[in-house]
């Protein structure tokens, strides 16, 4: 893609994206997302790093899933195999290691964590150690900090992505959906 991956992009200049390009790179991100859990394809390694986007169109960016390096088909209703994944993007089930069955709303957790990239332009814990890290994730007690300008719904649709109980997360449907109609009210095409 015509600027590389979104993190790229995010650490170049301001490293901030109006509310409604946000929204457009969201919706083609969940769309994809979306896409790939239809075929029973499970990312395990969804973050802004491996979002492509091509930002040369104002009024319209594209963004594209990339790098299926760690992705699995899914096994009936789970997935099954060892930890995968970059760390702050990992939700709290993969990191426990209680079991190596894992569902596809481990891909959920890690867009609530793109969602938070996209809305600051930092890359998330970026000044804490990686046991605090997994420390924090575990215990659920470590999220991302919101800044107090977000939007509500963008809020509330980050805040249930990252979701403790992996049960209490929409599905990428869930999310196209709850997108489109934020979309449709600031007249985002």
């Amino acid at each position: 893609m015509v600027n590389g991956s979104l993190k790229q992009f995010l650490q170049k200049k301001d490293r901030t994206i109006d509310r409604r390009k946000r929204l457009i790179i969201a919706m083609d991100a969940a769309f994809g997302m979306e896409y790939l859990h239809g075929r029973n394809i499970v990312h395990f390694d969804l973050k802004c790093e491996n979002l492509l986007v091509n930002m040369r169109d104002p009024q319209r960016p594209v963004c594209k899933i990339g790098d299926l390096g760690l992705s699995k088909v899914k096994q009936h209703t789970l997935v099954s195999g060892g930890v995968r994944g970059t760390l702050p993007w990992m939700a709290p089930e993969l990191l426990s290691g209680k079991s190596n069955m894992v569902t596809e709303k481990i891909d959920v957790y890690s867009f609530g964590i793109v969602m938070w990239e996209l809305l600051t332009g930092e890359e998330p814990y970026a000044d804490m150690h990686c046991a605090s890290i997994i420390g924090g994730i575990v215990n659920n007690s470590l999220r991302p900090k919101i800044p107090l300008w977000c939007d509500p719904e963008w809020k509330s649709l980050m805040e249930s992505s990252w979701a403790a109980d992996p049960s209490e997360r929409p599905s990428f449907s869930e999310i196209s959906q709850k997108l489109r109609s934020m979309a449709a009210a600031i007249n985002v095409k």
